[in-house]
């Protein structure tokens, strides 16, 4: 089993909520984030938020899905990111990531 998750801005829950949708993922649960860049620390992550230090309001999209699903939303986030100009800003961030145990 694989946790994905995925991260948008605000305006861009409806398409992750769309992705995940027609990629085979009923089942999810989603919060409200607030990202910050202070650029305070600058890692390799250009691409993460805006060049300011304004409050951005996000989304958080997580759920417990076979690989093979996990793999096809992926493929799904990357090619919204490079088929919308609207990405090039704030492009969606997901991720997968092993689920060692569970109980």
């Amino acid at each position: 089993m694989k946790l994905l998750l995925i991260m948008a801005i605000e305006s861009h829950a409806k398409e992750v909520r769309k992705i995940l949708q027609n990629n085979g993922v009923s089942v999810y649960s989603e919060t409200d984030i607030e990202g910050f860049n202070t650029q305070q620390h600058k890692p390799d992550i250009s691409s993460w938020f805006a060049a300011d230090t304004y409050k951005r309001l996000s989304k958080l999209f997580f759920s417990i899905q076979d690989e093979a699903t996990v793999a096809v939303v992926l493929e799904a986030v990357k090619k919204h990111n490079n088929t919308n100009p609207e990405c090039e800003n704030y492009p969606l961030h997901a991720f997968q990531l092993n689920v060692e145990a569970s109980v």
